[in-house]
């Protein structure tokens, strides 16, 4: 060895000996000359302690180091598993070589069982299949795929949904190694959105599109029918004294026959027409695609209608419990090619139709013509001069008493009346109708309103006055405004008008329409004092949830039931049972259309004690209502 190497190797260890506090001269040489004399045992001696702690520091920080990143694995293991999702590594052959907790539960075994396995050995083969058709898209084309993909688990196969998001990992050349995916269950939330959107687009007693997803097939078909020049129908179905079955059979029986009678219809309804429900016993069916000739549309029109009024008696006849009730159906038919219609044309013209086949008795069908054609004439000029009314001052607020037990007026009820210059008084079952598809009813409604208030306010200072109340029918198309409520209070302050003595009347088709929301306006206008009545009771799909949950004051029985007390049991039945009921829900309940004394009689023997009708004042203008407070019985 060089005397060189020796003097590298002497200076390593003088180094070493410093820093283990050796003293130099254990390295000392004689001669720097030549090679150095190195006391070796106190070399040696040195290095012992030095080794030692060299040792004992390596292990402590190995120890560290492990227990680190044991603690780190731990937390992460933590972090993954509490996770609700399914978190996974697959390496390069589809083999898992990692999975979380969420993972192990789908699959229903340990994760460790899982380790090593493909998706064809946990899973059936059409979710496997689809499972590795993604799978390669990331490890063999290095996409990132974000796609929801269907598992089938348990032994009664429920298919479940997860929204699934799948990444390559990389080397450090940019080789894919394995894949990591993350698959969360959307399964509940494809339900709900599957849910809203069939309450949105489809009926949910008989499962067929509602009138929302008619409309908009219609504006389809009628924009395809300009096109093509090829015609199509648009036919109303109505089913004669439905009614008849809700009333001497219940409602559950009523709506058990509606879902049969849409189930015969389906059977001879084509998959590329819509057959829809509107409402009640009301169904709607769109044909498109029947040709060019109009007499050849109309022919396979009638044939379909033909069958449809077919289907509903082999439905009744199914049904034994209506087999021996009247029940039939009337048909509408509106033919429409070559752009001569729009939405709303099709659907008035066919509704048109509908009633002159009611008219003709029911059971049979009618086409829209050319009369029917000036009658729709008729309402649109009709429509034209109520947007008038209201600012040439021709509506007019006629009253009709209310009256309690001993036959005393409590109050009164605001009816509209439109006096037309030309027409005289028309109908208030002719206009209020066309107001409300306008949405003049609005101004029109609050025009109403402000005039009751006054009325309110004049009688509040009038001697046997003060106490008398007033009632005023309120649409739909009104209720539902935002600023409903603020222009109630704003016309209440402005008029002086006594909360306490306005009756705001609702109908049940009102109740029905987003209850929730309904309620919530109810309770904020019940808060100012206002009181509720529940007009035309018994009429409608009445409920006893809402009227336990609703503001309500008072229900009025409708005058269809007090016609038949005297000689209809079933009628009978009805009066009584509201009555009673009221009295258990702590309302008042006042007999709507008496109009005879016997009718009177039996009303007061069977509980009612308050009244309206014929019997005791007709709606008059305000300056010829008498109003003394006194017992006005058979005015």
């Amino acid at each position: 060895m060089s005397n060189s190497d020796w003097l590298v190797k002497a200076r390593r260890f003088v180094l070493a000996g410093v820093w283990a506090g050796l003293p130099p001269m254990a390295f000392a040489s004689a001669d720097t000359g030549s090679m150095p004399a190195v006391d070796w045992g106190m070399v040696a001696l040195g290095m012992v302690p030095v080794m030692a702690l060299t040792g004992l520091l390596y292990r402590r920080k190995l120890s560290n180091e492990i227990e680190r990143l044991r603690s780190s694995h731990e937390e992460l293991t933590t972090i993954l598993d509490s996770v609700d999702a399914c978190i996974y590594v697959k390496s390069s052959d589809f083999r898992y070589q990692y999975v979380n907790r969420k993972g192990s539960e789908i699959v229903g075994l340990p994760a460790e069982s899982v380790l090593g396995k493909t998706d064809s050995d946990l899973f059936d083969s059409v979710t496997a299949a689809e499972l590795r058709f993604n799978d390669q898209r990331v490890l063999e084309q290095g996409e990132k795929v974000v796609v929801e993909e269907g598992y089938v688990q348990g032994q009664d196969e429920s298919v479940f949904t997860f929204l699934s998001i799948k990444l390559p990992l990389r080397r450090a050349d940019g080789s894919i190694r394995a894949l990591c995916g993350i698959s969360t269950d959307v399964t509940e939330y494809r339900d709900i959105q599957e849910s809203k959107h069939r309450l949105t687009f489809y009926d949910s007693l008989t499962g067929l599109p509602n009138r929302r997803l008619l409309l908009d097939r219609l504006e389809m078909v009628v924009k395809g029918t300009r096109r093509s020049e090829r015609f199509a129908a648009l036919l109303f179905i109505d089913l004669d004294d439905f009614k008849v079955i809700n009333e001497t059979q219940g409602l559950q029986r009523g709506d058990r026959f509606l879902r049969l009678v849409a189930q015969k219809l389906e059977e001879v309804v084509r998959e590329s027409d819509t057959l829809a429900r509107l409402g009640a016993d009301e169904f709607v069916l769109l044909i498109h695609d029947l040709g060019l000739d109009v007499e050849q549309a109309a022919h396979a029109a009638e044939r379909v209608a033909e069958k449809l009024l077919g289907q509903i008696s082999s439905a009744q006849a199914e049904d034994e419990q209506v087999l021996t009730l009247p029940i039939s159906a009337s048909i509408g038919i509106t033919l429409f090619a070559n752009g001569q219609a729009n939405v709303d044309n099709a659907m008035r013209q066919a509704d048109m139709a509908l009633q002159q086949a009611k008219l003709a008795g029911g059971n049979t069908l009618r086409f829209f013509n050319a009369d029917m054609q000036a009658d729709v004439m008729e309402r649109v000029h009709l429509e034209a001069d109520l947007h008038q009314a209201l600012a040439r001052d021709e509506l007019r607020l006629h009253y009709q008493v209310q009256v309690d037990d001993a036959a005393k007026v409590t109050g009164v009820e605001a009816l509209l009346r439109w006096e037309h210059p030309q027409r005289g008084l028309v109908p208030p079952g002719l206009f209020i109708p066309l107001a409300e598809k306008n949405r003049l009813i609005l101004p029109i409604g609050y025009w109403v309103l402000e005039t009751a208030c006054c009325q309110l306010a004049v009688w509040a200072q009038e001697s046997g006055k003060e106490t008398l109340t007033i009632s005023v029918n309120v649409s739909s198309v009104q209720f539902h405004q935002p600023d409903f409520v603020a222009r109630v209070q704003h016309t209440l302050e402005r008029t002086g008008a006594d909360p306490a003595r306005l009756v705001l009347e609702v109908t049940e088709s009102l109740l029905m329409e987003e209850p929730e929301r309904v309620r919530n306006i109810m309770l904020r206008l019940s808060k100012l004092g206002i009181r509720f009545s529940l007009d035309d009771f018994g009429t409608g799909y009445s409920s006893l949830n809402y009227l336990k949950r609703l503001p309500l004051d008072e229900l009025k029985i409708d005058k269809s039931f007090i016609d038949g007390v005297l000689d209809d049991p079933v009628d009978a039945a009805i009066v009584t049972t509201t009555i009673t009921l009221a009295n258990s829900l702590g309302l008042e309940v006042t007999a709507e259309g008496v109009e005879t004394e016997a009718q009177h009689r039996w009303l007061l023997e069977h509980g009612c004690e308050a009244f309206q009708g014929y019997l005791f004042g007709r709606p008059l203008a305000l300056e010829e209502l008498a109003l003394s407070g006194q017992a006005c019985l058979y005015s």
